[in-house]
């Protein structure tokens, strides 16, 4: 067994719950061609767009590809969660899917320490709305954006 649990129990319990069935899922190799599917604020150089959404809740989960220019184009619209607090969070991962980021907290039970795998930050209001999310992965070029709806 890995050292690495993947998720705190919380998510994974959360994400087992669920609200229903699975979300509606669409694919876009490039953001011109997402359109008005995925929100204004996500960068025109978005590539391998991934997208999960709730009609009923309205809740949302997006991944896709961005370059480092891409990413500091993005970032004055968010506000950054500390790693400390991002640890104590917990996020409903979107049913169904193989693409989200499913090790985004990871505890390694041996050291007692939590491992956080991304930037994590928070719409600040202006471009990107208050409650939505966005993980920059630190291992790869990979975005993810989530909103819980309401």
């Amino acid at each position: 067994m890995s050292r690495l649990l993947r998720l705190p129990l919380v998510v994974v319990l959360l994400a087992a719950a669920g609200c229903g069935g699975s979300p509606e899922t669409r694919s876009f190799p490039t953001r011109a061609e997402a359109g008005p599917a995925v929100a204004a604020w996500v960068p025109a150089e978005a590539t391998d767009l991934r997208l999960a959404t709730e009609e009923r809740s309205g809740a949302f989960w997006l991944r896709f590809r961005l370059s480092k220019s891409g990413r500091e184009a993005l970032e004055p619209g968010l506000v950054r969660i500390p790693d400390t607090q991002v640890a104590t969070l917990t996020f409903r991962a979107p049913k169904g899917v193989d693409w989200w980021f499913r090790g985004l907290v990871q505890v390694v039970p041996a050291r007692e320490t939590t491992v956080v795998a991304a930037d994590v930050h928070s719409g600040n209001g202006t471009a990107v709305p208050r409650g939505t999310f966005v993980a920059f992965d630190r291992a790869s070029d990979a975005v993810y954006a989530w909103a819980a709806g309401r």
